[in-house]
């Protein structure tokens, strides 16, 4: 059971692969790439820290400080032990914080009236307690298996969630850098003089990011920029003389902060007595959309990951090792983390694929929480926020300018509509109107796809039945009587209507004519390539059947699956005298065929008397060869249902029907049967293996008492050094018989393109 909730990867043990990785190239690999990648994500999670304890939580930034590096720190060794990709690197991610941070702001107006404390502690068990619930979501799918049924999540959608996600961390850096929310009534005081140092640099160090990282895609391209802005700003100080305190007094820089506090702090038994619990549960719909931005995220770093390493990923162990990660990092009072796709590509670029890499990672964390919280109040707010800022426009980059040329027109609709849902009412409302106009437009645009794959009549598709010329001249000329519809996809309102019109318009294009050899009697539809139905598509089934009624043609339905049957078994009544269900389409057609040919019985004579020596002068011999060849056969008589041939057996006669009929069946992998051909009087079977030892690829069986004429290989070779002239006759046929097949089949390709 252990093994199973806690998922380290497959045996040998991960620990026992650890022990492998302690070599000079891979500590040296493991060491360089994870400390820059753990470097990187403490940068972050100070930022994160900033965003979600800015305002009326400001005083209380090293706590947040500590959160955030505590869940850094947690996240990063758990996921480096248990994901199936070494070298994985996972930390606390943008969205969640951003809605982390809502939801803090949220809480704090919420309770303007109460103590420090009891804000504080209200808001730290509102963090664990989405890490906790988060990570339990997580874990429970990906404990049952559901990582793969996860991956349908539309991708405009997914680019108006990243979108949001942008925006919401461009408002997030002006409240860090400001303590003042972005919105259309603060416009005025943000471009205040004095509002406009505190917010421009963080624009330009911001701009500085974006620049760099796209000219030198390195991994010291962050850590050295930020250096340098950060070297920018004291120059700056230094050259026009400000101090410390008055840089600090005109909101530059963090705190001041009382003095020692330290950077973590668990959540304790004592801090529940402290927490308003209502005002947790008011931001509920908070928590659900972090949980549901969590699963998302996952889905979509998981996706990105897969695409650049070249393998797959197993999602739902994927799904337990980041559920593990956040229920650890919940018990300790931390936020959510997740993959980092930018950090598992530059640790992939590096080469440092090792469990190891995720260890160093969390190296700088620990010595952040080490050195305590008195490093905070050099750190400039403009820094931080730029940080922020950088992350929120490259995701709008992206998403609302470089989409404009990757997406067809509605789904960049999409994503804005999302976009200023998320913005207006809140993510979880966003994500749910994207969704239902991504669903709207799918529904629309399947219900244009031609619900019938394949339309033809009977005059240009018989049944595999074996007919005679008359016959088939008969069918040749009223096969129009018999009007076919292959359907293919999921039945539903959308599509069955346009069904219903093609029936329709069949019917009454053959009303109008004169010639009643050519009126609609029969219509077949296939639902061999049918998924499902709805309600819908069953109501539209018993308008067919009541214009079957008035226009006195049959419905007849095939391949129906058994919970096809069912459903229109709700709707229509399939026992009525003008609907008939079979099991194929060739079924079908022969019952159609066998209704017309009724009518015109008196015309063909039957084949049942005619001796095989007159049937063999009819088809390939003269008179006196038939009677030679005759000597060579031997009599069989087999009663209905005997198998002449076995498909899988190796057999190398010839069989000739002198009457009876015959069905040459398919077995397939579900056990049922497919006729391919129906063969009566006159027809050669064995012909396809007669001069190959290849195993039978179908089977033969009689469907009614018949006689059959057998020619044996030992006979046949009698009959080489015999009487050479029937064997040039009877390979001559062969042939005919063998083109024919082909020339069959390519017309019934050419009616289904």
């Amino acid at each position: 059971m252990l093994q199973r909730l806690v998922p380290f990867s497959s045996t040998p043990f991960a620990f026992q692969k650890l022990q492998a990785n302690f070599q000079p190239k891979v500590l040296i690999a493991s060491a360089s790439a994870g400390l820059v990648t753990g470097i990187i994500g403490t940068i972050r999670a100070i930022s994160y820290a900033s965003l979600i304890f800015s305002g009326a939580l400001a005083l209380q930034l090293p706590i947040g400080l500590g959160i955030t590096i505590f869940s850094t720190a947690i996240t990063l060794a758990v996921v480096a032990l248990t994901s199936t990709l070494p070298g994985i690197i996972a930390t606390p991610l943008a969205a969640p914080t951003a809605i982390l941070a809502i939801m803090a702001a949220g809480i704090a107006e919420e309770l303007p009236q109460v103590t420090t404390q009891e804000l504080l502690a209200t808001v730290l068990v509102m963090i664990a307690l989405s890490a906790l619930l988060t990570g339990g979501l997580l874990l429970l799918l990906g404990l049952y298996k559901q990582g793969e049924r996860l991956r349908v999540i539309p991708y405009p959608v997914i680019g108006g969630f990243m979108a949001g996600t942008g925006w919401l961390l461009t408002r997030g850096f002006v409240q860090i850098t400001t303590d003042i929310p972005l919105t259309w009534s603060s416009l005025d005081l943000l471009a205040a003089p004095s509002m406009l140092w505190c917010w421009l640099p963080g624009v330009g160090f911001a701009i500085a990011l974006l620049i760099a990282s796209r000219l030198w895609q390195q991994f010291w391209v962050m850590p050295i920029t930020l250096m340098a802005c950060a070297g920018a700003f004291y120059l700056m100080l230094g050259v026009t003389g400000i101090s410390m305190g008055t840089a600090r007094t005109a909101g530059w820089l963090l705190g001041p902060f009382p003095q020692g506090d330290q950077l973590w702090q668990p959540v304790t038994l004592e801090l529940f007595y402290q927490v308003h619990w209502l005002a947790i549960l008011h931001q509920s719909g908070g928590i659900l959309t972090v949980m549901l931005i969590s699963l998302i995220s996952l889905m979509l770093s998981n996706s990105s990951i897969e695409l650049v390493i070249g393998q797959d990923l197993n999602l739902s162990h994927e799904l337990k090792a980041i559920g593990l990660a956040n229920v650890v990092s919940s018990l300790g009072g931390g936020m959510m983390g997740n993959q980092a796709f930018p950090s598992t590509l530059l640790v992939h670029n590096i080469g440092a694929t090792y469990r190891l890499t995720g260890l160093f990672a969390t190296i700088p964390a620990i010595a952040v929480l080490a050195l305590g919280s008195s490093f905070l109040s050099y750190l400039p707010k403009a820094l931080l926020g730029s940080v922020i800022l950088y992350l929120g426009l490259s995701l709008l980059w992206k998403w609302l300018y470089q989409a404009y040329f990757k997406l067809p027109l509605w789904d960049y609709l999409i994503v804005w509509v999302t976009l200023i849902v998320i913005n207006t009412l809140g993510f979880l409302q966003g994500i749910l109107t994207g969704f239902v106009i991504t669903v709207i437009l799918f529904m629309v645009t399947y219900s244009q796809v031609d619900v019938a794959r394949q339309v033809f009549s009977g005059s240009n598709t018989r049944s595999n039945v074996d007919r005679s010329p008359e016959a088939q001249g008969i069918l040749s000329q009223q096969g129009d009587q018999i009007y076919v519809l292959e359907l293919q996809g999921f039945l539903f309102f959308g599509t069955a209507n346009y069904l219903l019109n093609k029936v329709r318009n069949r019917a009454k294009a053959q009303s109008d004519q004169i010639d009643t050899s050519q009126a609609l009697r029969y219509v077949i539809i296939d639902f061999r390539q049918v998924h499902g139905l709805d309600s819908s598509a069953v109501l539209t089934f018993d308008k067919i059947l009541k214009l079957a009624h008035q226009q006195h043609f049959s419905l007849v339905l095939t391949n129906l699956l058994p919970e096809l049957q069912q459903g229109l078994n709700r709707g229509i009544n399939l026992d009525s005298e003008l609907c008939h269900v079979f099991t194929d389409i060739d079924r079908g057609l022969e019952w159609c065929e066998q209704q017309i040919l009724s009518e015109a019985i008196d015309s063909i004579p039957s084949p049942e008397s005619v001796p095989l020596a007159d049937q063999l002068i009819q088809l390939f011999l003269t008179a006196n060869q038939a009677s030679h060849f005759i000597t060579y056969l031997s009599p069989q008589a087999y009663p209905a249902g005997h198998y002449i041939f076995r498909q899988g057996e190796v057999h190398t006669g010839l069989y000739f029907i002198e009457s009876g009929q015959v069905s040459v069946l398919l077995e397939q992998a579900n056990g049922r049967h497919k006729r391919l051909q129906t063969c009566t009087s006159g027809h050669l079977l064995g012909e396809m293996r007669f001069y190959s030892k290849a195993p039978l690829s179908t089977s033969v069986v009689t469907d009614m008492p018949s006689q059959l004429y057998y020619l044996s290989q030992e006979a046949f070779e009698r009959m080489q050094q015999d009487a050479p002239d029937l064997v040039h006759a009877l390979e001559a046929y062969i042939v005919r018989i063998l083109c024919d097949s082909l020339l069959r089949r390519e017309q019934q390709l050419q009616v289904m393109q």
